[in-house]
């Protein structure tokens, strides 16, 4: 069975002959871990844990993004607008976003003359070259959902304040941004050829204790733009699958309303115990990740490791429905010897 068909048959609640994996990590981890394997880029380790899913992203070609140095900090601009600060953690450096562009703006008009993205600014003929290398392999493509790139154009406060008092403005915000969404996918779709297996935006719609805002706030701003986000997808063979860290329970049925194929990420959190939600939801809905990485990764042991992912892979994959992966990224904290327990359970 190949890592296509190994994903596509999990995702379709159909047994797999293994559990299907997916790999991601931070820059510095992908880094440590070519140097630590001797190897030459992050494709190599994605081969040597026998990783079934590869990302691809069409290359940016548009306007000259600025990066500079103030105060001896490296300043980096994004194509949407914003810019952010390289911050230091004491292991690696992380994006702190401080200047939201969006913020300077108080009406409909105002919004209007924003420089929103545009769908040209990318070059589509890269997708093919990618998708080509990964014959063989379940392709996943997706950025920043509609409110993730709102919560970096304009602060967040101000953002659900907006929410509240004016629906319009806050509309208009997510809606500019699922248009030009809509036709960036659209044409990395196209490009691929049918070989794009799962489309997944990321939005984060929780806490670790809950919603960040109500079932029908959510209903009112993001459950149209997911459906046509999940039709779109669709309309090319392809599954959606959404991103969402935090406490979302409350909204996984009208996830399953839109459409939604996948949940990610899983953390460990009410609501999102493994074997619930299976038996509530594991027939209409497939799952992503859930090996800890806040507490158990980065400081469990191995032996810990292999008894966590057991107990995820034997809860969630039955008759397939499920993709092993953490919880999110793995970051710098977590030991070589913990990523490599968690991928022995297949």
């Amino acid at each position: 069975m190949t890592s296509r068909e190994r994903v596509r048959k999990a995702i379709g609640h159909q047994q797999p002959d293994k559990v299907p994996a997916n790999f991601e990590c931070a820059p510095y981890v992908a880094e440590k871990m070519i140097k630590h394997y001797g190897l030459q880029d992050i494709d190599q380790v994605r081969q040597k844990l026998d990783i079934d899913i590869y990302p691809v992203e069409a290359e940016y070609i548009g306007p000259e993004l600025k990066t500079y140095y103030d105060k001896g900090d490296k300043i980096e601009e994004s194509y949407l607008g914003y810019k952010v600060k390289k911050v230091w953690t004491g292991k690696e450096y992380n994006d702190l976003h401080f200047y939201f562009p969006l913020d300077e703006y108080k009406t409909l008009e105002d919004l209007k003359k924003y420089r929103w993205p545009s769908a040209d600014w990318f070059d589509y003929e890269s997708i093919k070259r990618q998708c080509d290398r990964y014959r063989d392999k379940a392709i996943i493509m997706g950025h920043e959902g509609p409110f993730q790139i709102a919560t970096f154009l304009r602060s967040m406060e101000n953002l659900l304040v907006d929410m509240v008092l004016e629906p319009e403005f806050a509309h208009y915000i997510y809606d500019r941004l699922v248009e030009f969404e809509l036709e960036y996918y659209e044409r990395i779709l196209i490009a691929a050829d049918g070989q794009i297996d799962i489309l997944r935006p990321h939005d984060d719609y929780g806490t670790q204790i809950n919603l960040l805002f109500s079932i029908n706030m959510w209903r009112d701003y993001f459950k149209e733009n997911t459906k046509k986000l999940v039709n779109l997808a669709h309309k090319y063979h392809a599954f959606y699958m959404q991103h969402s860290c935090g406490s979302v329970r409350p909204i996984i049925p009208e996830l399953i309303d839109c459409g939604v194929d996948v949940l990610e990420p899983i953390q460990k959190v009410k609501g999102l115990e493994p074997r619930e939600l299976k038996k509530e939801f594991g027939d209409k809905l497939a799952f992503h990740g859930g090996i800890d990485t806040q507490g158990l990764l980065p400081f469990g042991t191995p032996e810990d490791i292999i008894i966590e992912t057991k107990y995820f892979v034997d809860s969630l994959n039955v008759n397939g429905g499920y993709i092993l992966m953490a919880s999110q990224v793995f970051e710098n904290d977590v030991p070589i010897e913990n990523i490599e327990a968690m991928y022995s359970v297949r």
